[in-house]
């Protein structure tokens, strides 16, 4: 499988019962499946389901142009065919926002590499419930079932104080995401970015390095000072 720049696997691909196989992604998102556009960017996860290798489909890159566009907010799967991508939007998704959402898939499936592209969509209470008429609904259902698809919070620990809040009343539990300054400060080492342990693994979960390292390069480049 490609690299992509803008999705992460989150998993190898899964084979199910018979020729298909998928595989579940991550990407930012900053809308929310009603196209509503969010404060901060949270993490969306949606499934890619196929009967043929990926890489002998632009697939992928149409789903890259579509997650540009603003188009992959409200998918939670998606089902690959020859020249049919077959795509199963979340419940949230208001019956008046189809329309905004076929529309927005509309220049991607104009896109030359997509010349005879068809989209088709569907909720994912069609594949819950057995009435859709998609011929392989059952593999949807599993899919959708064994997975938890959809936008969600990232949990990142969130610098502060916290010794000085408990002292004063505060819950621990309420604290558990945190890294308490005091102890950044005076017990943990700091990586060569300038960040604690803790911060850089965060950071490279989100940004799905597999070696911290990587990570520390990153954000240490991007705060040194042009002089440094």
């Amino acid at each position: 499988m490609r690299f992509s720049p803008l999705f992460h696997p989150e998993c190898a691909p899964v084979a199910l019962e018979g020729v298909f196989q998928y595989v579940v992604f991550s990407a930012l998102q900053w809308k929310t499946p009603n196209l509503d556009l969010m404060a901060t960017a949270n993490k969306q996860r949606f499934a890619v389901l196929y009967n043929q290798p990926l890489e002998d489909r632009f697939a992928i890159e149409t789903l890259e142009q579509a997650h540009i566009r603003g188009a992959m907010s409200g998918v939670k799967l998606v089902a690959v065919h020859k020249d049919v991508l077959r795509i199963f939007l979340s419940d949230e998704v208001a019956g008046s926002t189809f329309s905004a959402i076929e529309a927005l898939w509309e220049p991607i499936k104009e896109l030359e590499l997509n010349r005879k592209l068809e989209v088709d969509f569907s909720c994912e209470h069609e594949a819950y419930s057995g009435r859709s008429d998609y011929l392989f609904w059952r593999e949807v259902k599993e899919v959708l079932e064994s997975n938890s698809l959809g936008i969600e919070r990232y949990n990142i620990p969130v610098l502060h104080d916290c010794a000085e809040e408990i002292l004063n009343g505060d819950d621990p539990v309420s604290h558990q995401l945190h890294v308490d300054l005091l102890q950044t400060v005076t017990r943990q080492s700091v990586a060569p970015s300038g960040l604690p342990p803790r911060v850089v693994d965060s950071v490279a979960s989100m940004m799905g390095h597999c070696r911290c390292s990587m990570t520390d390069y990153y954000v240490g480049a991007g705060s040194k000072s042009p002089d440094a």
